[in-house]
């Protein structure tokens, strides 16, 4: 049997373009492929114990650097843990830059690459530094930025309009370089950037008089943005709890399954609802029943991981997925126990909720049943996850109030 190298001292490394081989590297294994798609196909593939960590990217042309944005993006759709390394002889616009993780030079070597994964390598000599923020350097002359990129850039949900709506005024005006200064009165030269009576922030950098209709256009940019951001939003999130609404729930239950499924990992669902809340509501009525519908998400919300999830499936009936697969949630535990173990702390953190703001009416304590499945054990799909974890919440509710149910036999 041939030994194997432990994996903190062995990193898997794609490489797209002509980059020198560096695979006898110690800390690094080097794999050349010849595109993005070998490369997709490589990193969807392979086996948790042996991830890929980074794709180095050396792009041959001006339209192959530009490729390099929808390159990271399609990577990052797949994975969003591999890091993208970018070898160039010169450095990439600040459009380029901000889709990489790293701005390596062309002749990179294994140092550098190990350096770039630990987090501690240095910005190359011949590179120079990054622009600072708020200000946008000169697009690439083979470039000309249009209303397609900005539409790309609402689409992707990214915050890249301002910056290269930016960049298409100093392309339209050859003035550079003009920067957008969010918020505040600007000086004397400044060129505010408003559409009716609301003001954005303002232009410096040119002529006033040859600044104000762009900067009546960028307002407009930036109003559309604003508006699809707020629909985004309205279509995604409960409008009373500003919880994910079901739809977005299943997708992002589907998502999770996907990124479980590589990885090799387990993710589980909870669902519960509030005891007697119908009766609290006949009670008390509805403006309480909503007070309280608002704080538990808000305390749900606090409390979960950044890779969890808090919906609201319709009335009083939520869902919480635990989908987080940075690190076990309690050193040395194991995946679904950890997650009974935080049902229970959710169950008794809602029973001791207070409602102040709700004077003579706040109700004593509050309690919740529900039920828990887990992928892939009771199902691989988000419906018969959530179907078997209703069913669950159910059992729970016929064996009286403040249970829970992990499986058909279990408590």
């Amino acid at each position: 049997m041939s030994s194997t190298t432990p994996r903190a001292r062995r990193r898997r490394v794609l490489a797209i373009g002509p980059v020198p081989r560096f695979d006898t590297h110690p800390s690094i294994t080097a794999e050349p492929v010849e595109s993005i798609y070998d490369a997709i196909g490589l990193i969807t593939t392979c086996p948790a114990r042996q991830p890929i960590e980074a794709v180095v990217v050396s792009p041959t042309s001006p339209r192959a650097l530009h490729d390099v944005i929808r390159s990271a993006e399609a990577i990052r759709r797949v994975d969003p843990t591999v890091q993208i390394m970018l070898c160039a002889d010169d450095a990439p616009t600040s459009a380029i830059s901000g889709h990489v993780d790293h701005c390596l030079p062309r002749q990179v070597d294994a140092t550098a690459v190990a350096n770039a994964l630990d987090g501690d390598g240095s910005p190359h000599p011949s590179l120079p530094p990054m622009p600072a923020t708020g200000s946008v350097e000169p697009p690439a002359r083979d470039h000309i930025i249009g209303d397609t990129d900005l539409l790309e850039a609402m689409l992707e949900e990214t915050d890249r309009v301002i910056p290269l709506a930016v960049q298409a005024i100093e392309q339209r005006t050859n003035i550079s370089p003009i920067t957008f200064q969010p918020g505040g009165a600007g000086g004397p030269n400044a060129t505010p950037v408003r559409r009716g009576l609301t003001t954005w922030g303002h232009l410096e950098g040119g002529d006033t008089s040859v600044l104000e209709p762009w900067a009546g256009w960028l307002a407009r940019w930036i109003a559309l943005d604003e508006m699809i951001t707020g629909l985004r939003h309205d279509a995604r999130r409960d409008y009373l709890t500003n919880a994910w609404n079901r739809r977005s729930f299943e997708q992002f239950t589907m998502a999770a399954i996907g990124d479980a499924r590589r990885l090799r990992r387990e993710l589980t669902v909870f669902v519960f609802d509030i005891d007697g809340f119908k009766q609290f509501n006949d009670r008390f009525g509805h403006e309480a029943g909503d007070t309280i519908l608002t704080s538990m998400v808000q305390l749900l919300s606090s409390v979960i991981r950044k890779g969890d999830r808090v919906g609201r499936l319709g009335g009083d009936e939520f869902a919480v997925l635990f989908s987080d697969f940075t690190a076990p949630r309690t050193p040395g535990s194991r995946h679904p126990e950890t997650i009974g173990v935080l049902a229970h702390r959710f169950q008794q953190q809602i029973k001791d909720m207070r409602f102040p703001e709700l004077g003579l009416a706040a109700p004593g304590r509050l309690s919740i049943s529900g039920g828990l499945a887990t992928f892939p054990w009771d199902g691989d799909e988000p419906t018969s996850l959530l179907r078997i974890a209703d069913q669950r919440a159910l059992a729970s509710k016929r064996r009286g109030k403040n249970c829970l149910t992990f499986g058909p036999e279990e408590e």
